[in-house]
């Protein structure tokens, strides 16, 4: 801003032009406030966590924001540091710490950059990079292909979740972040799927492009192109109907497409007619048709497959579609020209061509380079299912009856893995909070595995977490088991006949290694056994009398203890510790103490994986089986990894 002042001199008139402020400080001489600090980490250490950043231009000094709570304010504990870097200490081991940073000088303070969490631990870190400190409010999408995720019955319905934040686009490896529960139709074909689908406002939210889905799906694909994520897909066909928000609101839709390579990249629809009512519009790609919806709203959605005709059938009542809407799909020109799927016969989908009906809430990103995030909560009712071209009847109402789910568990009779029981993976109190529970319906038992899964496990050899198992029963004194594991190689096993053959995405051959935390045995144990088949049968080639691992002298229940499995790609051997005590170091190519089994070396994992998981199994022990339950609660932080 400018002063104008007038002067005479000499009976002309000169214009004096000053400027307002002065230059001992403030106006337009004042330093400019900084720019907020970017690219704040936080370590873990012994009682401490170490915050660092990149100097950031102009600043003089930083202000360090820290609690013990999310998110951090300026009205948290300040502590001002001349450089980037500060090291907060005093703290409790297994406690997370909150922090962010501004950044200060004479012109002002910054905004908050984006909060920084961790928690404090006693392990050694040396040789280790942090790969999660799992104390954030939702799991990282591009580290792990897993959201949080809840399954479980309350009020009379199925309800399941998914959250997860910064995901990988769709377009590269097919990645959907979701929760699923499979009908557990015994080897029939389940031809429809109807259930009663509402999605309450207060539990949806996305960024970005991101896509929340709640839906029934039938899934169909030639058997023998049934392997694993990221190459399972080939071939598959399936009918989606549900709900969908993907930036305008809640819309209903139906989805009917084939996936023509093994990762589904890209989705495809030629090949298939369809005739959607009025009030549905089609995407561009023809993939999808949808009509508007609302949040809070209970819809009767319905797939089906006339296996007699081999077209699909839809509908959505409720709401604004009163009695309800319909439509078909008619994918025979699609299954005509493919030679896997007219190989199975002139119908192909009627029988062997079935493979999964589920109900499955999703986050799904299609953009490059996506990044987005998502939350989504549903409830399923009165589940309707027909088998073998029969018409629907009712498959579950969730009143906890004869084998129907409920109060809070799914029926291990209605719903197979990973379906069964309760379970969740949860961010609470700076921790990720994992929750299983199950009844046995039968006199053989019942199992219950769930797992976050990392991304790209490939290049892992090393990986470290801190577990803590908080509770745990087994009316059986079945297993109750939580901690880490992973495929690391494959010993050659040639399987049987297609999909259960020893190729790319297929499982069969590669070895599986776990290190958890047994509430059986109160100690810590491992365990390897090779997959013998894609589905995930596995034979135990480790010696089950010779598996426990020393750890410190802290208590089993309810203590953190540190669990670090390590693999040598040299000398195929590997190394078992926990709290840092003795190692266990075993060789897995032959017979030894460690094994009874031995399983060379024959090349990389067909599959490799790596996962954070709690399993429980409830034995087959005769009549008391049935009523039996099992039940764990455990928590993880800071997860490191090596190659």
């Amino acid at each position: 801003m400018l002063k104008i002042g007038l002067m005479s001199l000499c009976g002309a008139v000169l214009i004096v032009l000053t400027a307002c402020g002065s230059s001992s400080g403030g106006g337009d001489n004042a330093p400019v406030i900084p720019s907020v600090p970017a690219g704040v980490t936080a370590m873990p250490g012994n009682g401490q966590a170490t915050l660092s950043w990149p100097a950031v231009a102009g600043a003089t000094s930083y202000n360090v924001y820290s609690s013990s709570t999310a998110p951090v304010t300026t009205g948290s504990t300040k502590t001002n540091v001349a450089a980037p870097g500060a090291t907060l200490t005093a703290l409790t081991n297994g406690a997370a710490v909150f922090a962010a940073v501004t950044a200060v000088n004479a012109g002002g303070e910054s905004a908050l950059s984006p909060g920084v969490c961790a928690v404090p631990t006693a392990a050694s870190t040396a040789g280790l990079t942090m790969y999660d400190p799992l104390c954030g409010d939702a799991l990282d999408g591009k580290k792990w292909q897993t959201p949080l995720f809840s399954r479980g019955v309350s009020g009379g319905a199925m309800v399941l979740s998914s959250q997860v934040t910064n995901t990988e686009s769709r377009s590269i490896r097919g990645l959907n972040y979701q929760t699923t529960t499979n009908v557990d139709a015994g080897g029939q074909r389940v031809t429809t799927l109807k259930a009663d689908v509402t999605v309450p406002a207060a539990t949806a939210s996305r960024t970005g492009s991101a896509e929340i889905r709640a839906v029934v799906q039938l899934a169909y694909q030639p058997p023998a192109n049934r392997l694993v994520f990221p190459g399972g897909l080939l071939d598959n066909i399936f009918i989606q109907i549900g709900l969908v928000d993907a930036g305008s609101g809640l819309r209903a839709f139906r989805r009917v497409l084939h996936c023509d390579n093994a990762s589904c990249t890209p989705l495809s629809a030629t090949g298939i007619t369809f005739v959607d009512p009025g009030g549905f519009t089609a995407n561009a790609n023809g993939l999808e048709a949808n009509a508007v919806a609302a949040y809070d709203t209970s819809y009767t959605v319905s797939a089906s497959l006339n296996e007699s005709t081999g077209v699909f059938t839809w509908s959505i009542a409720g709401g604004a579609f009163g009695a309800g809407v319909a439509g078909t799909a008619d994918p025979g020109v699609y299954l005509a020209g493919n030679a896997n799927w007219t190989a199975l016969g002139a119908n192909p989908l009627a029988g062997p061509g079935f493979n999964t009906a589920f109900l499955r809430t999703q986050i799904v990103d299609n953009s490059v380079p996506a990044g987005s995030g998502g939350s989504v909560s549903a409830r399923f009712g009165n589940v309707q299912v027909g088998l073998n071209n029969a018409a629907a009847t009712l498959w579950d109402d969730f009143s906890g009856t004869g084998g129907n789910s409920g109060s809070t568990e799914l029926s291990a009779a209605k719903w197979n893995t990973p379906g069964a029981g309760r379970n969740s993976m949860a961010s609470t109190a700076g921790k990720l909070a994992g929750h299983a529970q199950i009844t046995s319906v039968s006199t053989a038992g019942t199992q219950s595995f769930q797992a976050i899964n990392f991304s790209n496990p490939a290049a892992i050899n090393t990986m470290q977490a801190d577990v803590t198992v908080s509770a745990c029963s087994n009316s059986l004194s079945g297993t109750n088991r939580a901690g880490i594991g992973g495929s690391f190689y494959n010993d050659g096993t040639p399987g049987t006949t297609p999909p259960d053959t020893n190729q790319p995405n297929s499982r069969v051959g590669d070895i599986s290694v776990s290190l958890y935390l047994d509430c059986f045995f109160g100690l810590p144990r491992f365990q390897i056994s090779r997959f013998d088949t894609t589905a995930g049968a596995q034979t135990i080639l480790s010696n089950s009398v010779n598996q426990t691992v020393p750890m410190g002298p802290a208590p089993f229940l309810g203590n953190t203890h540190t669990l670090t499995m390590k693999w040598d790609p040299a000398t195929h051997f590997f190394t078992f510790q926990v709290d840092g005590a003795t190692p266990v170091v075993v060789d897995p190519t032959t017979v030894n103490a460690f094994m009874n089994v031995a399983a060379p070396y024959a090349k990389p994992a067909n599959s490799p994986g790596m996962n954070l998981s709690g399993f429980l199994f409830v034995p087959p022990a005769g009549a008391p089986a049935v009523g039996a339950t099992a039940s764990m609660d455990f928590t993880v932080n800071n997860v490191f990894t090596a190659p």
